[in-house]
């Protein structure tokens, strides 16, 4: 043993600076016992940590120790020295173990031991071990340093388990969302559970894993996918309800952790997975979760998972229920994919919509091959029960969708509600949603019924969704797993029957990712999602679009107006419409009003000629001058220069505040419609002021988008 000297001061320092440089916590740990090694100049160490599943210490570490005896003399916390250490959290040395009626024999040479405990936030994680072959070996001085740096240990093995910790949840996280768009993508179920399985053992490494579902016919329980099987192992892979781990997850319908399959009296091995893990069978574990669907439990998905010291099977566990959900809502989609090919053929369905009206669903009008789709996807989706999310721009019609879906489906006689989740403020929206009983809050005079509970046995339409509060997201989360609301004041929860449509136009996957949506909650919502293509996208349907709304409007203000201009056409066609069809309707419909000819030109649209050229991001609007205004028979006011002369300013005695902020609001308001393409609640966050605060603006100024 070298007998060079160290500075326990410096050494904790060397090990206090590398603890906030390192990105190797592991070889923390081995310098940590080193340093403890080198100062005490001992022969041989070892850093352990508390197994709590086994009440054993187990080695993460060790110098001078014969590995093999130390894997199979594990002390019993409270057994020996270190034992005792791990037991009481008091540090020991022993300068002669013959003398200490506590040691435990690990090698015929050791003639002296120092134990130290590794506390962080008054627990014991583990401890260090030193021994000598020397007696009187240790001082009270060698006590005390590395005590220190056991504690330094303990704090490190912490870090290293939080990031471990964060590390896995961020990999389920996008390994859930990676399932969700393979849901969402296909209609074809056997692709669906392959993909699910590919991505289970891409993402998360797991090494086995299946999806068992009940054959009614057969009366057993079959694999229909599985990672790291051939297709005879998969053959073998049937079970009777009660039969096996699998068999008895079917039965019970409650989740269940296998901690090691090797040693656990149900598995039965059928397929011969434990072939697959020759080389430490002992230390794999079996996660099983039901396949439910309302009171029936479809089947079970399951995953073999070789521990590591830092492995959580707990959150493994949840991740598999959230799939078994997921695998659940697809089954309901393909069921209601095989009724409906059942009862009338793709080419009846188009056939069906045709002679409703040639390029109509409901009030929906498209002919391109984006609206085509979208069509058929609503007709299959229409008459289930499943969570419909639709999203896209503002203005691609999402409500309209929202429409022909309810309308379309079994619910369409029992009530469509609609509630903007912006539109609320939110210590507002929690009442509207679920309602309030007399007295619950200041203002609370009388009971009041939620829109869920006005929405029972129908429909209730989410817009906005991704503007609801986190704490309401929870709540909402609960009406879609337990069926049931709670109103503001209520202790008796109420079962309700809702199907729930959402829409948005922000990226919800994003907002999952920066924690402004909850993961769990999207989910749910994700099971049919449904993108609303913009109008420059379907460049083919403005026509369509622009003819419906002229002989809308023209009815509507009892005009005689007889088509548009094909100059005024190749302008429509030519515009970018950034308010997508919301916009096209507003065009037109303000030139059927202002309309003096039976044929619409080009200067029936000169809004749409104005905005042909792109404005500059930095360029705002209301310092252009475009606005007079004269008060009282004064002289006219250019309210757009910024500049008015003495006898301009006298004419608005008693209105000048009114009209020059009017104006200016006005103005302000128009350019950020422009900028954030009329999306509202960013026009909002734009301006400084709530959504409420903005729609009054707009109904008093008059402002047309």
């Amino acid at each position: 043993m070298s007998t060079k000297k160290f500075n326990p001061i410096q050494s904790i320092h060397d090990v206090a600076t590398a603890m906030n440089s390192t990105q190797d916590p592991d070889g923390l740990l081995e310098l940590i016992l080193d340093r403890c090694i080198q100062i005490c100049g001992v022969e041989s160490g070892s850093l352990m940590l508390i197994d709590e599943k086994q009440s054993v210490l187990d080695a993460v570490t060790s110098r001078g120790m014969n590995q093999q005896l130390l894997r199979e003399t594990k002390l019993k916390i409270g057994q020996g020295i270190t034992g005792m250490a791990a037991s009481t959290g008091k540090a020991k040395l022993v300068n002669d173990v013959s003398k200490d009626p506590d040691y435990i024999q690990v090698k015929e040479e050791i003639k002296s031991e120092l134990v130290a405990p590794m506390i962080v936030e008054d627990d014991i994680i583990g401890v260090i071990s030193l021994d000598s072959n020397r007696l009187n070996a240790f001082t009270p001085e060698m006590l005390e340093i590395v005590s220190v740096l056991a504690n330094q240990a303990g704090q490190i093995f912490k870090n290293l388990q939080t990031i471990r910790s964060l590390e896995q949840r961020t990999k389920i996280q996008a390994t859930l969302i990676e399932i969700s768009k393979v849901v969402s993508s296909t209609l074809d179920q056997n692709e669906v559970f392959d993909s699910i399985m590919v991505t289970m053992e891409k993402s998360l490494r797991l090494e086995k894993g299946s999806i068992v579902l009940f054959n009614k016919e057969e009366a057993l329980l079959r694999i229909v996918a599985a990672s790291g099987l051939s297709p005879e192992e998969i053959e073998k892979g049937t079970y009777q309800p009660g039969e096996g781990i699998t068999g008895k997850v079917f039965e019970s319908g409650e989740p269940i952790i296998i901690e090691s399959v090797a040693t656990h009296p149900d598995f039965l091995n059928r397929v011969g997975y434990l072939s697959h893990f020759k080389h430490d069978p002992h230390n794999v574990s079996l996660l099983c979760a039901p396949i439910l669907s309302e009171q029936t439990t479809l089947g079970v998905v399951n995953a073999f998972i070789v521990q590591n010291k830092h492995t959580d099977l707990k959150s493994f566990l949840d991740f598999l229920q959230v799939v078994a959900s997921i695998i659940s809502q697809s089954i309901k989609i393909q069921n209601l994919v095989e009724e409906a090919k059942k009862e009338i053929s793709r080419e009846n369905i188009q056939l069906k919509r045709e002679l409703k009206n040639k390029y109509k669903f409901g009030s929906l009008i498209g002919k391109a091959a984006s609206m085509e789709k979208m069509f058929e996807k609503i007709q299959l989706v229409a008459d289930s029960r499943a969570s419909v999310l639709i999203t896209g721009e503002s203005g691609t019609g999402k409500e309209m969708i929202a429409n022909a879906i309810h309308y379309n489906s079994s619910r369409s006689e029992n009530p469509f509600i609609k509630i903007n989740c912006a539109a609320i403020p939110e210590n507002l929206l929690e009442s509207e949603l679920f309602g309030h009983k007399k007295g619950s809050f200041t203002g609370a005079v009388t009971d009041k019924k939620g829109k869920f509970e006005l929405a029972d046995t129908g429909t209730i339409f989410l817009d906005e969704i991704g503007e609801m509060d986190l704490n309401l997201q929870s709540k909402l989360l609960r009406v879609l797993q337990e069926r049931e609301i709670e109103a503001i004041g209520s202790t008796k929860a109420k079962k309700v029957d809702v199907r729930i449509i959402a829409a948005t136009n922000a990226e919800l996957e994003q907002l999952v990712a920066e924690k402004k949506f909850r993961a769990d909650l999207f989910y749910r919502l994700n099971v049919v999602k449904i993108n609303t293509p913009p109008l420059r996208d379907r460049v083919e349907d403005i026509p369509l679009l622009m003819n419906h709304f002229l002989e809308k409007y023209t009815k509507d203000n009892n005009k005689s107006i007889k088509g548009i201009s094909r100059e005024a056409s190749k302008l429509l066609l030519k515009y970018r419409w950034p308010g997508n069809v919301r916009e096209l309707e507003n065009v037109i419909e303000r030139a059927v009003v202002l309309a003096q000819d039976e044929i619409l030109n080009e200067e029936d649209f000169s809004d749409i000629l104005s905005n042909m050229e792109e404005i500059p991001e930095n360029a705002v609007e209301v310092s252009h001058p475009n606005h007079v205004e004269t008060v009282n028979g004064a002289e006219p006011l250019d309210l757009g220069s910024g500049r008015l002369t003495s006898g301009q300013l006298d004419g608005l005695d008693g209105r000048a505040m009114e009209i020059v902020v009017s104006e200016v609001e006005s103005r302000l308001i128009q350019y950020a419609m422009k900028k954030f393409r009329y999306t509202k609640t960013r026009v909002a966050k734009f301006l400084g002021i709530n959504r409420n605060t903005l729609d009054k603006k707009i109904k008093e100024l008059n402002i047309e988008y």
